[in-house]
């Protein structure tokens, strides 16, 4: 009854309004007030068990995260915003130094270890302290309730909101262990501005891990969570708060740590601090492409293959040159460097300035499609090397021809005429490089490229023979990879941009495959390294310089890509000038645009002297000969060529014969003539070129002039004369063919008939089966109007030679 009379001696009613009134004097009613708070805190508590002891939060990948990129020195490249705009680097905790994990432990949670996530005494100090006295605002929230505050983001400013905090502080004590609670307080507690986390606070601020952090260091970034707004170290007002604070702490942990004093003189020292605008930005497209390719990684620590010292340099010749070249229309430019020993990345550029809007300069011109121009002729001919069609020195046409309905013509809107096959890839010669690849008689360069991966090909036939002319769109990262397959023997390997990646961690999954063979591939690069300098005027295979660089160039239809492609030292360098919006301009010539440019960066990138070709690929270690060619045709030396030079072959591959192109042929020397055979005193032997008719006309095309033989004389007979000299050579109809023709135009379609002949021939004679059906000349095709059925195709030449092959007629009804 005491209880009750005591009561209501607290509580008296006022008969004005009839109001009731409490006495907080005797101070029992707030006693009561606590108490019930108390039993609502554990009913609630009661009511949740179920749900702390049941489901397990995630404390991890509820959220996005940064991903810092390093080079490949461990430099900061760039880190980037996770998607909430907040720099967060998700660390474990034992990426974090145990300086920084016991001075926040000591400051924010001295009893993190030994209480169940909630210190309940402290809580009941703070809510009388802020609540029923007022005396002052403290807080008693655990390293694991503030944990819980960040995870959910409670507003703790309110009852509820407490409640709810300490509800899932319990609920995180019963599934997690407390260093893993730790682990998750050190990647969620903010350090000022939007960084949150230890890892993005320590790398932006002191550019260092967090497992580096010096003490005082250390300190600073402990302090800083129990108001990061208030001690933001990145302006002048918020370190002073950050120091006053952090001398505090210091004082505190010598009490444990006496044999850090020595520190003292260090702590009165400024920190040098950076601020997250003044993060470095190095490699941006680089950075981009990776980034958007990558799966989540949960520590966001990317450690790349760039070289931050090869990228910066890139980027500044790069934008020098650019700069330098304005007034020619020339604004944009991309390069990547790759290092093909290892197949690492170290320099990518994707524009001239990423910042450009005028050049749309985010674009990564590294990995836009675009035509290569001729710079992938090297891959025809190194097929054709190991399909036995040529070898360095096999002589080409250079002249017009068609090929069904494609007709092919050279930057120039010239001819050369013959050409040996060495000098038509250096001078970049489009007939000739067309007529090889219609003569692959194994893999087609389109089954090539689709072997190398390059992505988005379509039908063969949509092609034709316009691939090795640049009709196909490649990356620029694709045509580093194929060169690089030319330094490598052949084989073709994943390009890497993780430092020290494994084959099977690769963006592109192929790590290795044989392609081409060593020898091609080696001859290919001694081929191109007597590519002369863009900006030396010198003859083919006078090649001076300190380092070889085996290089070639593309030019893309209507000028739109400029591109340059080299291999010097361990790198394969690519360079593309151009438009992003596809526009032509008649200065984008590989040459003259991109061939500077390239030699520009190998100035600066490569910087080991007398690098040979050699270095790369060893010659004595493959299936090799030198020989000696006569220098005139490229075939081996007959008895009266009149010189000779040295030159690579793959034997048992490369098609070698003896030349028949000098011949020595009695001339009667009273007539000039030509005379049937020698006789000693009537005759003497002179050496004459007897040149197949279609290089003799090439070489009159070409303004050419060759000592031709004269004229047999009349005594001679014709048995006489057609035991010597070279039978003709059908080349259409083409053997084993068949003509399918349409049926409509039986009368009007007609097949020509002709032969390439020997030098002395002036006519031929065309037999089908047994019948004469006319006579050409040697140079002019005649026409037969075909049936249906199967023939055989004769022709005699004006010496008596002849030639023969069989083909079919059908007509399609």
């Amino acid at each position: 009854m005491r209880a009750i009379d005591k009561l209501k001696q607290l509580l008296h009613f006022s008969g004005n309004g009839g109001v009731w009134r409490c006495n907080w004097q005797s101070g029992l009613l707030p006693r009561i007030f606590v108490f019930t708070m108390v039993l609502i805190i554990l009913a609630a508590l009661t009511i949740t068990a179920s749900y702390l002891f049941c489901l397990k939060p995630e404390l991890v990948t509820y959220q996005s995260y940064s991903r810092a990129f390093f080079d490949r020195n461990d430099a900061l490249m760039r880190m980037t915003l996770a998607a909430d705009q907040r720099y967060r680097i998700y660390t474990p905790i034992d990426e974090v130094s145990n300086t920084f994990r016991d001075a926040s432990i000591l400051y924010e949670d001295k009893n993190f270890y030994s209480h169940a996530g909630v210190d309940l005494p402290a809580i009941i100090r703070a809510f009388w302290s802020t609540y029923v006295s007022r005396e002052r605002r403290i807080g008693a929230s655990t390293i694991t309730m503030q944990v819980a505050r960040l995870r959910w983001r409670i507003d703790t400013t309110r009852i509820s909101g407490k409640l709810r905090q300490i509800i899932h502080a319990l609920q995180l004590t019963r599934h997690y262990g407390k260093n893993q609670i730790l682990e998750a307080y050190f990647n969620l507690a903010s350090y000022g501005r939007n960084i949150e986390g230890v890892g993005a606070a320590s790398l932006i601020y002191f550019n260092k891990p967090a497992s580096a952090l010096s003490l005082p260091e250390a300190l600073a970034l402990a302090v800083i969570p129990q108001n990061p707004n208030r001690r933001n170290p990145s302006v002048e007002k918020g370190r002073l708060a950050l120091y006053a604070a952090r001398s505090h702490l210091y004082q505190r942990w010598l009490q444990d740590h006496p044999e850090d004093t020595f520190q003292s003189a260090f702590m009165t020292m400024p920190l040098a601090v950076r601020p997250p605008e003044a993060l470095p930005f190095i490699a941006p497209h680089f950075v981009d492409q990776l980034n958007a390719s990558l799966p989540w990684l949960e520590s966001g620590i990317i450690k790349t293959s760039i070289d931050k010292n090869q990228q910066k340099l890139a980027e500044k010749v790069l934008s020098a040159y650019v700069q330098r070249r304005k007034s020619e229309r020339i604004n944009n430019a991309a390069a990547m460097l790759l290092n093909y020993k290892t197949m690492e990345v170290e320099a990518l550029v994707g524009s001239a300035d990423f910042f450009d809007q005028k050049i749309n300069g985010q674009v990564n011109g590294v990995s836009a499609k675009r035509s290569p121009g001729s710079a992938l002729k090297p891959f025809v001919y190194a097929l054709a090397l190991d399909q036995g069609v040529i070898h360095p020195m096999t002589m080409l046409k250079d002249s017009k021809k068609r090929f069904g309905g494609f007709t092919p013509e050279n930057y120039d809107q010239q001819f050369l005429g013959p050409v040996f096959a060495r000098d038509a890839l250096i001078t970049s010669r489009n007939v000739p490089a067309v007529d090889l690849q219609s003569q692959l008689p194994g893999m087609s360069f389109y089954q090539f490229l689709k072997k190398a991966q390059v992505s988005g090909l379509k039908e063969e036939a949509h092609y034709g023979l316009a691939l090795a002319l640049g009709g196909g769109e490649l990356t620029m990262q694709e045509i580093v990879r194929l060169y690089a397959m030319l330094a490598n023997g052949g084989r073709l390997k994943a390009i890497k941009s993780l430092r020290d990646e494994q084959p099977q961690q690769s963006i592109d999954k192929t790590d290795s495959e044989q392609l081409l063979s060593p020898e091609a591939s080696f001859l290919i690069l001694d081929i191109l390294k007597d590519n002369p300098a863009p900006f030396v005027k010198e003859s083919i295979g006078s090649v001076n310089r300190r380092n070889h660089i085996a290089w070639k160039t593309g030019t893309s239809f209507a000028f739109r890509d400029a591109w340059a492609v080299g291999i010097s030292g361990p790198y394969v360098l690519a360079v593309w000038v151009g438009d992003f919006q596809g526009s032509g301009n008649p200065a984008f010539i590989g040459r003259k645009a991109a061939g500077p440019l390239l030699f520009e960066l190998f100035a600066v990138l490569q910087a080991n002297e007398d690098w040979r070709v050699d270095d790369a690929v060893d010659p004595a270690k493959l299936n090799l000969s030198k020989i000696s060619v006569c220098a005139n045709t490229g075939d081996l030396p007959g008895r009266y060529c009149p010189q000779t030079k040295p030159a690579w072959f793959i034997p048992g591959v490369s098609p070698i014969k003896v030349s028949t192109v000098h011949r020595a042929i009695p001339i009667d020397k009273q007539t000039g003539l030509r005379a049937c055979w020698h006789q000693s005193g009537e005759t003497e032997l002179k050496v004459y070129e007897f040149w197949p008719s279609d290089f003799l006309n090439i070489f009159q095309a070409a303004g050419i002039s060759l000592r031709t033989p004269p004229a047999y004389a009349k005594a001679c007979t014709l048995n006489a004369i057609s035991s010597t000299g070279q039978e003709p050579l059908i080349k259409s109809p083409l053997p084993g063919i068949t003509y399918a023709l349409q049926s409509d135009k039986e009368t009007q379609d007609a097949i020509p008939l002709s032969a390439v002949v020997d030098a002395d021939v002036k006519e031929l004679f065309w037999f089908i089966g047994s019948e004469f059906v006319g006579k050409s000349r040697k140079n002019q095709p005649l026409f037969w109007r075909p049936h249906d059925g199967e023939f055989n195709v004769r022709v005699v030449d004006d010496h008596g030679r002849a030639a023969q092959s069989a083909f079919k007629v059908s007509f399609v009804r």
